[in-house]
């Protein structure tokens, strides 16, 4: 290295005009950039707690932790960029501690949306209506008149070829060993199981910074030294920087790539990882070839830009979004106050009519719900879309079962089209190699035609009554159509109960949707929860049992997940 760019800049040295005017420029920009996180970090928190607002889905504990860690990492930046040489322990703690709670932070986030994307957008699929059955309903009609109660709910399309069915029974299976490897990796992205993750490596800084302080002098405690080599003292945490920024998350988010949730959260871990890589790159050549201008404008002011860049995408701009998407679900709730989830209701005559009508469209049109379910997915509200279905299935099993008294009419024995469907068939298949692997195939694909057709069914049942009518009313009108229903005292509307053969089914709905300990649960009201839980104790099974917790659904999909739908 040559003399001349060793050289001392004397205008630029403590005490000089020139170091006034950057130390207090930047000692500003130090307290505003305080104010500024401290006001939108608590902002953030305050304003998560609103479920309109959709921030809990980004973690809040874990994005805290990712703003306080880039706070540290920002401000060693400045005040080093301010005074350029001052106390060389302060740098490397902040330094430290800084990027391995934020670098920690943001890659839990990154595993935390792996997991949780796929398991949601998985399920989705599996519990998805074969596309095979839902065309041999709409392929002859478009709008498909309700089926005379002689011709029986399966008139008016034809189940398609064997073939078919079975070209689909391989993918689903695949899905479906797919959807059982991310759900074993449930227990690892848990809050507990991610903030030890993150403990460990906080953990191991504190011991890296302390043995740096113990061995090596020039960032010792005592005596205070202001002049510190950049390369030796910030070598270790600088490699684990590198290696996070160039190899973890790029491989993570390579993984998370074509997952593009509705909140932005990939975007924003992309943005993370590549500015992380900018500043990381220009901060290195700044520091250790840009001698003289390193004593004009330090380089660690990149290490500010970075946490800046971060905070802004993964804090303020949620928090932006989040008020408006607030201010609209709460007009719309104000419009909606009096609007009833229901076959007879009304709509109310208010400006939200035209939205709610298409909201109703959606619903009933195959493809266009299709779409919307796969949004929901991004979402992750799968557990909305995937209640409203099995509501739908349980609906035309109970209409199937009431008409027929209760007795087995060979359609109520119909296994469902679910995730755990091949765990169901597994007495039915024998574990074979060879030529006989086929025949195990053969057998779980005859069975995949069993669920085709319950699927079949319920595609039948919500193209003539559709999601918004309840189980109760769509008993009541298919005995008003039926002269064949006999009415007897038992089948008096405050008496109608599930038939006993659906029990095992409302069990699995409610450990699925309704159990707060399933991932799958579906946020609802605690007052219910609490009803639905009593009812199922106390062995009562009415008909409009899930009713209460169908409307809040129903209103969820409309005002939270429809209104990004259609912004999207």
């Amino acid at each position: 290295m040559s003399d001349s760019e060793e050289k001392i800049l004397l205008n630029w040295v403590p005490g000089t005009h020139n170091y006034h005017v950057r130390a207090s420029v930047m000692l500003a920009l130090s307290i505003v950039y305080t104010l500024f996180v401290i006001v939108s970090t608590v902002l953030f928190v305050i304003v998560a707690r609103n479920k309109r607002s959709g921030l809990e889905k980004r973690s809040v504990k874990l994005v805290i932790f990712q703003a306080f860690g880039c706070y540290l990492a920002g401000v060693n930046g400045l005040v080093t960029a301010a005074l350029n040489n001052w106390a060389c322990f302060g740098k490397l703690w902040l330094f430290n501690l800084g990027f391995l709670i934020s670098l920690s932070a943001m890659s839990a986030r990154a595993f935390h949306l792996m997991v949780v994307y796929t398991v949601h957008e998985l399920t989705s699929e599996l519990n998805s209506r074969s596309p095979i059955a839902t065309q041999s309903v709409n392929s002859h009609d478009p709008q498909p008149s309700k089926p005379s109660r002689q011709q029986g709910y399966l008139s008016g399309f034809r189940i398609s070829g064997l073939a078919d069915v079975l070209s689909e029974s391989v993918p689903r299976l695949r899905q479906a060993r797919k959807l059982d490897k991310y759900k074993k990796l449930l227990p690892f992205i848990t809050e507990r199981m991610l903030f030890m993750y993150m403990a460990v490596f906080v953990f191991a800084g504190i011991i890296l910074t302390l043995v740096i302080n113990i061995t090596d002098k020039q960032f010792a405690m005592r005596p205070v030294h202001t002049v510190c080599v950049f390369y030796w003292g910030f070598l270790p945490v600088t490699a684990i920087v590198v290696l996070f920024f160039f190899i973890a998350f790029p491989v993570v988010l390579w993984r998370v790539w074509r997952n593009n949730d509705a909140y932005g959260i990939r975007n924003d871990l992309i943005i993370c990882d590549t500015v992380g890589i900018f500043c990381m790159v220009i901060t290195l050549i700044w520091v250790n070839a840009l001698k003289e201008t390193q004593q004009i404008w330090p380089g660690m002011s990149f290490v500010w830009v970075y946490a800046l860049f971060i905070h802004v995408t993964s804090v303020f701009i949620p928090l932006i979004t989040s008020f408006r998407h607030m201010r609209q679900s709460e007009d719309q709730e104000k419009k909606q106050e009096n609007l009833v989830f229901g076959f007879s209701s009304a709509l109310p005559m208010s400006s939200n009519i035209g939205r709610r009508a298409a909201f109703n469209r959606m619903l009933d049109n195959t493809i266009d719900y299709q779409s919307f379910r796969i949004f929901a997915a991004s979402c992750f509200c799968s557990e909305l879309t995937g209640f409203i279905e099995e509501y739908q299935i349980l609906k035309a099993r109970t209409v199937l079962l009431i008409k027929n008294k209760g007795a087995s009419s060979g359609l109520s024995e119909i296994i469902p089209a679910t995730p755990d469907s091949i765990e169901k068939h597994k007495d039915k298949i024998t574990v074979h190699t060879g030529k006989d692997a086929t025949i195990d195939r053969l057998r779980l694909s005859q069975c995949m035609v069993d669920d085709a057709l319950a699927v079949c069914i319920d595609s039948v049942v919500k193209n003539t009554t559709g999601f918004n009518v309840s189980i109760v009313d769509t008993v009541l009108l298919d005995k008003e159509n039926d002269s064949e229903y006999k009415t007897t005292s038992e089948t008096e509307d405050s008496e109608m109960q599930f038939p006993e053969l659906l029990f095992e089914r409302i069990a699995r709905i409610y450990s699925e949707y309704i159990d707060p300990r399933s991932f799958s649960s579906v946020n609802a009201s605690a007052s219910v929860v609490k009803r639905i839980t009593e009812r199922l104790e106390s062995r009562e099974y009415p008909l409009d049992l899930f009713d209460d917790l169908k409307r809040e659904v129903m209103f969820m999909l409309y005002s939270d997940v429809y209104s990004r739908y259609i912004r999207k």
